[in-house]
């Protein structure tokens, strides 16, 4: 008995929902935001957003690597001359610069390789080949 008044409840509930309709006018999923220019995306200028993701990437490479040195800086200077605390330290510092060496290096290794095998492109114009 419990049941069947459930489901009459249920069914006279959903009977009183008004319909829905849809608009006559076409949904514009394009608007004008900060994104509005990956709408656009083909595979002609697919490169540039490609490119410009990696060079995104090595931004936030480059701010760890700096964010890291401080903090080796800041060990150092707290170190109140503890031999341990200072070599921890200064260890933390050249990791530090040779992350951002290695950083830059593949920056620009990038780069030549892209001006070497596609000509006239590189990270900030990236063009990616297609197969005729």
């Amino acid at each position: 008995m419990k049941k069947i008044v459930a489901i009459l409840s249920l069914a006279s509930y959903l009977s009183l929902a008004s319909t829905a309709l849809a608009a006559d006018t076409p949904l514009n999923a394009c608007g004008t935001g900060s994104f509005s220019a990956l709408c656009n995306l083909t595979a002609g200028n697919f490169g540039t957003v490609v490119g410009t993701l990696i060079q995104l990437l090595f931004v936030i490479a480059v701010v760890a690597a700096l964010l890291y040195l401080i903090y080796g800086g800041f060990r150092w200077l707290i170190s109140t001359g503890d031999k341990t605390k200072v070599t921890e330290a200064r260890e933390h510092i050249i990791a530090a610069i040779i992350g951002l060496v290695i950083i830059f290096l593949a920056y620009f290794i990038i780069n030549i390789i892209l001006g070497f095998f596609i000509k006239g492109s590189n990270l900030s114009n990236l063009i990616i080949p297609s197969l005729p």
